[in-house]
């Protein structure tokens, strides 16, 4: 059971023959009731200080608990973010070296096709060479052929055309001639 200051100034106590002064014991409790009072109310008060105190306490401790959560589920997000962007960063690179492969497949098969055509056309040149060349020693011989029987031939004498009249057609002096 906890005194309190009522308690201690209600109390009366059995009178005997030879007992204590009554004022003094009076006085004394007087003072004690006092200074009971004055650490009640200090014991009081500083029970309404712990219990803001433990108010605040609990609420800043709500608040690390949720800047906590805040900062778990921020670096929670980070992360997140962060292996989205290495993934789509994996994902443009896989796409473009797939795309640089498809160019130099295409690029190697257009080098192919026009080292085919080169060589087509290098063929063709070379067999129109081949029959240029040989039109032109056929031409050759067919003149040297032809030199040689106009030098066999006896030489006669060029015949002579007599100069234009103006009077007569041109068709008319091949016919007389």
């Amino acid at each position: 059971m906890k005194i309190t200051p009522i308690d201690i100034t209600n109390k009366e106590f059995k009178r005997t023959m030879r007992g204590y002064s009554t004022e003094e014991v009076d006085e004394f409790l007087d003072e004690i009731v006092e200074d009971f009072e004055a650490l009640y109310r200090e014991n009081a008060n500083l029970k309404e200080k712990i219990e803001g105190f433990n108010e605040k306490v609990n609420h800043y401790a709500a608040i690390e608990n949720t800047i906590q959560s805040t900062l778990i589920l921020a670096q929670n997000t980070a992360d997140s973010t962060k292996q989205q962007a290495t993934n789509e960063a994996e994902a443009i690179i896989r796409g473009a070296n797939e795309r640089s492969n498809m160019i130099l497949d295409k690029a190697a098969d257009d080098v192919e096709l026009l080292k085919r055509e080169y060589e087509k056309y290098r063929q063709e040149f070379a067999s129109y060479r081949r029959k240029v060349r040989q039109f032109l020693e056929d031409q050759m011989d067919n003149f040297n052929l032809l030199s040689e029987e106009l030098d066999k031939t006896p030489k006669t004498p060029l015949l002579k055309v007599a100069p234009p009249r103006d009077d007569v057609a041109i068709g008319e002096e091949a016919a007389e001639g």
